[in-house]
């Protein structure tokens, strides 16, 4: 009886598996407050994990900031194209303002994307709450980063 359970719940977890993917990989532009706008790269590297490459520009009346942030993200089925995934992240970055200063991140990534069936696009809206340290004048960090962003990709 035991051996039958396990038999079954293996075939849960693979046919959950195979469901988790809907697409190998998308590139697409995202923007979002405050101020930003970037390209997105995801990857597909498991049945329900992924990485997610973004290039992005934030512009304000003061400043104007250059990162690049890449987050491993775990993928979560909802109902048919709509998928909730989360995930950890860093990043790395220049701001051009009075001074000009390197950054560096840590943060979270929460959203949700919904993959069209009939067309190869996909809608996305993440939020992503962390950790930024700024090495301008000195050292200083923040615990109230935040970005939150839309996005629109091509998926393949």
């Amino acid at each position: 009886m035991k051996k039958f359970f396990i038999a079954i719940a293996v075939m849960f977890i693979s046919f959950t598996a195979a469901q988790a993917q809907p697409y190998n990989a998308a590139i697409g532009l995202e923007g979002g407050w405050p101020g930003n706008l970037g390209l997105t790269y995801k990857q597909f590297v498991g049945a329900s994990n992924f990485f997610d490459y973004k290039a992005n520009l934030s512009l304000s009346s003061e400043h104007l900031s250059l990162y690049v942030t890449d987050t491993f993200d775990w993928n979560v089925p909802i109902a048919g194209g709509l998928q909730f995934f989360y995930g950890l992240g860093v990043g790395a970055g220049a701001t051009f303002a009075a001074n000009t200063y390197f950054l560096a991140a840590a943060f979270g990534n929460i959203g949700l994307e919904y993959a069209f069936q009939k067309i190869p696009f996909a809608l996305s809206v993440d939020y992503n709450p962390g950790f930024y340290m700024d090495f301008g004048n000195g050292f200083h960090g923040n615990f109230g980063y935040t970005d939150a962003n839309v996005g629109l990709k091509f998926t393949f």
